[in-house]
């Protein structure tokens, strides 16, 4: 008589790995929803100091063209 493993074991492996393999999936979907969200921010951080800076450089050069020449 050939070895084989128990009925209950063949129907309970598939479903194991397809939990594991969704729940590896969702972390990986969460991962990257984070990611995406962090870049968001740092997008938006980057605007605002790249409008500073910007301001800043407006402000200096019209306080050079403003500035008597000798």
């Amino acid at each position: 008589m050939p070895l084989s493993p128990p009925d209950s074991a063949i129907g309970f492996a598939p479903s194991v790995f397809l939990a594991m393999l969704g729940l590896i999936l969702g972390l990986q979907g969460k991962r990257i929803d984070e990611q995406g969200k962090r870049i968001g921010e740092l997008r938006a951080e980057f605007k605002a100091d790249n409008r500073a800076l910007n301001e800043k450089l407006d402000r200096l050069i019209e306080a050079l063209l403003t500035t008597k020449q000798p």
